[in-house]
């Protein structure tokens, strides 16, 4: 979904009139006379208008948005939705578009509004509106969602049965389906979908019949108009979404949750106890239930402090915190464990112990985490990627951070961009490094990348039938068991197990199973291109090492052993002579295990401290 961004300057300054060829006004309110939201921006597109809402929290030009369309009420403008609704607030992960209806009101699918009689087509406008919208931002792929309200939420009902965009997710309130639209809707995209209905609305009557209220919808008198029940509504609509299950139900003394659901989709009827026609109620939040049902279902449910930068036509996920604090940044690059996984789910303790002094940002490869997923993944390949990141991150002085063989991908961007003027690195911090001396090279070299590149065309197609899921998942669980062993009590408080299990759990999808075979197979070309690498004495490196090569060594021949034996000593040697030769720290452990990152967080806190001085 990716497009060029037309106009750069004219985000990084929002309050800009002009520029890009539309016409962009602060947006005043009518009752206060102040300035609304100075996150908000006027567009002209044709003959119609709408407006953009950047998050509250701060808009970044180089990160990638969730996109939410919110259509307001009949006889009703954007800025008056954008008002009612400040669905900006409640996420930063979304750029909310607040369009404006022509002659006052949707064509909703029914043949029957002012809008029809016009032969208004509201469906083709969404479309070039969600384009012009890519032409100016970038867009997560598949991350599309709309909202409405009243004749706008009977309108959004109209999007999910005809639009050919595919929405994520869609949520009506205050507006039951039309029998009209009830008897022509066949949905060919299958949507997440919530109903939000008072049940003493009368105006778009809960009850379903015709209206008691005599509200005007841009002229026509609603009581012109059938509507089903709200219970009805919800049920047609999950039947033609393909949910063919029982619904279930929850309740309490303010509203009543029916949900109906299947393996890949939810829709399900909000019913407001003694609700009127409303957008909210005192007992009800209705924007940030909207936005908590559009996380709910997201393809990519970012978590706390994540965003994705758009580097290329590719998203990157990075990890940010501690922002607040000054001097130079700490940059997490991941390598693997023994089962090979390897994302920001292993700095699940460290990175919040840094933010608590440093900025610190967590960069995950592509495949990983929440990153684009590439068809030859690999250390070289995101180099180039890696530097962009940086770039867009804005930080002048940076430590690197590497975990396992993360030092490979650490060491190429030194060696490529240690000279660059926009990026002055400080020092580098490897933990537990891949060790790039010949025989280490050929040891690493061998199980399993070997194995992984001789049957590569028959593993690649096993692994994506889903053959190995059920292993993955037993690899999962021990990893959690062996990470919950090996943090250290007194700092249970501060591991981010939420962050940790999302991260981890995802490590079992498909196309993380892809990736991480796929870098597995690429590994041998990352080390073979580095068989004569030189290592640069011009920055501090410090190397903390474990011994981890000599435990769990049961059932191996003595042969094995006596490899395995030799790969530690030439590390340890090798280690040591980069820290000595760079001014670095040399740190030997003894008796540890591989995570280090997880059982001893403070030799690294006091390693990154020796580097910062």
């Amino acid at each position: 979904m990716f497009k060029m961004r037309l106009c750069a300057p004219l985000l990084a300054t929002l309050l800009l009139v002009g520029g890009c060829n539309n016409n962009h006004e602060v947006v005043i309110n009518k009752e206060t006379g102040q300035e609304n939201n100075s996150n908000l921006q006027h567009f002209t597109l044709g003959d119609r208008e709408y407006y953009l809402a950047l998050p509250d929290s701060g808009f970044n030009e180089n990160k990638s948005y969730k996109l939410l369309l919110a259509f307001h009420d009949a006889a009703s403008t954007p800025d008056d939705m954008q008002q009612l609704a400040e669905l900006e607030r409640y996420s930063e992960n979304y750029i909310v578009a607040y369009p404006q209806a022509s002659n006052e009101t949707w064509n909703d699918g029914c043949d029957c509004s002012p809008a029809s009689e016009l032969n208004i087509d509201d469906l083709a406008f969404v479309e070039d509106l969600v384009t012009d919208i890519e032409d100016k931002f970038n867009l997560i792929d598949s991350e599309l969602y709309a909202v409405g309200y009243a004749q706008g939420g009977l309108f959004v009902q109209n999007l999910m049965c005809n639009s050919p965009l595919a929405f994520n997710g869609i949520v009506s309130v205050a507006a039951p389906m039309s029998a009209d639209l009830a008897q022509s809707c066949q949905i060919s995209h299958a949507t997440n979908y919530m109903l939000v209905h008072g049940t003493a609305d009368t105006v778009l009557p809960y009850l379903g019949g015709k209206s008691l209220g005599g509200k005007s919808l841009g002229g026509e008198s609603v009581a012109d108009r059938e509507f089903l029940a709200s219970k009805e509504s919800i049920a047609l609509i999950a039947s033609l979404n393909g949910i063919t299950g029982e619904k279930q139900q929850q309740q309490n003394e303010n509203f009543v949750r029916d949900s109906y659901q299947n393996a890949s989709h939810t829709n399900e009827l909000v019913s407001v106890i003694q609700g009127g026609h409303a957008w909210s109620y005192s007992e009800f939040d209705t924007s940030n239930e909207v936005m908590a049902f559009f996380d709910s279902v997201s393809h990519m449910p970012l978590p706390p402090a994540s965003s994705l930068y758009r580097i290329d036509d590719k998203d990157i996920h990075v990890r940010s915190m501690g922002l607040e604090h000054e001097g130079p940044a700490i940059v997490l690059l991941s390598g693997p464990n023994k089962n090979f996984h390897s994302d920001s789910a292993w700095f699940s303790l460290l990175q919040p112990l840094i933010a608590k002094t440093h900025r610190v940002h967590a960069i995950d490869r592509f495949g990983n985490a929440f990153s684009s997923a590439v068809e030859q993944p690999s250390y070289q390949a995101f180099v180039e990627p890696l530097h962009q990141t940086l770039l867009a991150l804005g930080e002048s002085e940076i430590i690197l951070l590497s975990f396992a063989s993360g030092n490979i991908l650490a060491h190429l961007w030194q060696q490529d961009y240690l000279d660059t003027t926009e990026i002055t690195l400080k020092g580098m911090l490897w933990i537990d490094p891949d060790i790039l001396l010949p025989y280490s090279i050929d040891f690493y070299q061998g199980y399993p990348v070997d194995v992984y590149r001789a049957y590569e065309e028959d593993i690649i197609p096993h692994i994506a039938a889903g053959n190995w899921t059920d292993r993955t998942l037993g690899k999962l669980a021990d990893e959690k068991i062996t990470v919950e062993s090996l943090t250290p009590q007194a700092l249970q408080k501060d591991m981010d197990w939420p962050y940790f299990n999302q991260v981890s759990e995802s490590r079992a999808s498909i196309a993380y199973q892809l990736t991480r075979a796929n870098e597995i197979i690429n590994y041998h070309d990352d080390l073979e291109a580095l068989r004569d690498s030189q290592i640069s004495q011009t920055i501090p490196i410090s190397v903390i090492d474990s011994d981890f090569e000599l435990h769990d060594i049961e059932g191996f021949s003595e042969e094995e052993i006596a490899e395995m034996t030799q790969w530690q000593q030439e590390g340890s040697q090798w280690s040591q002579e980069i820290s000595e030769n760079s001014q670095g720290q040399y740190l030997p452990l003894t008796d540890s295990s591989h995570l280090v990152v997880f059982e001893h967080p403070r030799v690294i806190l006091d390693a990154l401290a020796y580097l910062l001085e």
